[in-house]
């Protein structure tokens, strides 16, 4: 039989614990556990017989001070760890939980899926016999040392774990150290989450806007190409739009709800971008992660992956590429295995590839492996047409980011626009408008406020329009303008302070003040 559990509701007095365990006592009846609070006692008592249960009833009512007895299913502290256990269970993170010896108390149903082991295997045993002895919980727990999102691998007779952790001590109202907590995540779903998170960012071909045929043609072709796996590559001047074209042929493809990876080759050294697109082992080089790495191609296994300036690859990644494109298999560094993968590859360059290929820069194989379908974006000055929309679009959102009251562009501030040849398209208009902006203070941007990137048309400090603001705002939106055009031009916060004569440090706090973006 189960044992019994008894409430006893009674009026609070010295001695009525001890009165209470005589008549069990006597009885030879034996007390599993027992909880006290005010006015009522819950005692835990192995199983009896019913005529037992009946005398032991009556005796115990006889004490003075006690109002009654009554069989209850469970005492206060099971009731309360059921329901721990039930909101542990149902909250998607896997949750561990050790006492001051390193002794796993809590377990739950999600941390039982990452890791591999069940709360029956791990409760009651040291944490490191399931998830090693290297464990940042551990610091928690000696010197209550707080984490945040550590990446954890560990290697167990069933297999490879990979998870994310946070933990924190567990403190007694004295603050003395009594245990430490972890909430675990699995590395798949910090994936999926992060895709998701980001997904809204991806652009579709309904957010480009635009008016001409050029466009409209390079567009047609894009959403058909959308729906196959065929390698892509896009062709167009810097500032064209290449990787929005990528990522809304992303979006209308049947990969749309996996993984976008974009990765500029220009923008990282040639090791740091084999590491980041291959992954590693662990040892393979020095300062490697503990486990080793995922690369970028498994990272996005059945979603796409845009190269950026793919005509930058160096000669040894040109050749690891085209390895995966003929076998759909990579290699970690320092591996042995081949991996299998399924990636679509779209890239871009504004380099001329025939003239690297007679120049031997480029490898023929890999051209032909990523030229299956060609798309031109054409250059801003072959679509004036498309200036107007792209114009009101612009005005609007950086007038939105930047808190400024524009009501409009003057035709004569328009003209300037449409005459110029446009050499860095796109991401030149968008400079050239967001110039405008901060030069004008409120109303209608004037002639006066287009300053161009090759030569300027106005001097923005004699138009009218600055005479309705203060001096320092004036000098404010001059000192913007400057910042912005120098790190346009050079990239770095480290070349623009050489170039302007101001330490980097200044540079860094004039960017914040004036909440711009290296």
């Amino acid at each position: 039989m189960a044992n019994i559990c008894l409430k006893i509701p009674n009026k609070d007095r010295i001695g009525l614990v001890l009165d209470i365990s005589k008549v069990l006592v006597s009885h030879q009846i034996n007390i599993i556990s027992m909880e006290v609070s005010q006015n009522v006692m819950y005692i835990e008592v192995d199983s009896i017989t019913e005529n037992m249960l009946s005398d032991l009833s009556k005796e115990l009512v006889g004490i003075n001070h006690i109002n009654g007895i009554e069989i209850v299913g469970s005492m206060p502290h099971q009731e309360r760890e059921q329901q721990l256990t039930t909101l542990m269970d149902t909250i998607g993170e896997g949750i561990i939980a050790i006492d001051k010896n390193e002794i796993v108390t809590h377990f739950n149903a999600a941390a039982a899926h990452i890791v591999g082991y069940s709360s029956d295997e791990t409760v009651g045993k040291h944490v490191g016999l399931y998830l090693g002895r290297d464990l940042p919980m551990l610091n928690a727990l000696r010197d209550g040392t707080l984490y945040n999102n550590k990446e954890i691998i560990i290697k167990t007779p069933r297999g490879k774990r990979h998870y994310v952790t946070s933990g924190r001590p567990i403190l007694d109202t004295k603050n003395n150290i009594i245990g430490a907590v972890a909430v675990i995540k699995a590395m798949h779903d910090v994936q999926e989450l992060v895709n998701t998170v980001t997904k809204s960012q991806l652009n579709t071909f309904s957010d480009i806007l635009f008016a001409s045929d050029a466009m409209q043609s390079a567009i047609s072709l894009a959403q058909l190409v959308a729906q196959n796996k065929s390698s892509v590559l896009i062709r167009g001047e810097s500032g064209t739009g290449k990787e929005l074209f990528a990522r809304a042929i992303h979006m209308e493809s049947p990969r749309r709800e996996k993984i976008f990876a974009p990765i500029n080759c220009a923008a990282l050294p040639d090791a740091l971008l084999e590491s980041e697109l291959f992954g590693y082992e662990e040892g393979a080089f020095t300062g490697a992660n503990k486990g080793g790495k995922k690369g970028l191609f498994e990272y996005a296994n059945c979603g796409t992956i845009f190269f950026d300036e793919i005509g930058e690859l160096s000669a040894n990644l040109q050749a690891k590429l085209l390895r995966l494109l003929q076998e759909g298999t990579v290699r970690r560094i320092g591996g042995h295995k081949e991996i299998s993968v399924d990636v679509r590859i779209i890239a871009a360059t504004h380099r001329n590839l025939e003239k690297m290929l007679a120049d031997n820069a480029f490898r023929g194989d890999l051209y032909y492996r990523l030229n299956v379908i060609p798309i031109h974006i054409p250059p801003l000055r072959e679509r004036k047409e498309d200036l107007p929309i792209l114009i009101d679009s612009l005005l609007l959102k950086i007038s939105h980011r930047l808190k400024q009251q524009i009501t409009g562009i003057s035709q004569a501030a328009t003209n300037i626009l449409l005459a110029h040849d446009w050499p860095g398209n796109v991401r030149e208009l968008q400079n050239v408008i967001e110039r405008a902006v901060s030069l004008a203070c409120h109303g209608e941007i004037s002639e006066n406020h287009i300053m161009l990137d090759y030569g300027k048309r106005h001097d923005p400090l004699e138009t009218t329009e600055m005479s309705h603001c203060t001096l320092k705002d004036t000098l404010d939106k001059v000192e913007r303008s400057v910042l912005l055009n120098a790190l346009n031009q050079y990239g770095t916060s480290r070349k623009v302070g050489k170039i302007l004569g101001l330490s980097h440090t200044a540079v860094l706090n004039r960017i914040k003040k004036h909440n711009l973006h290296v």
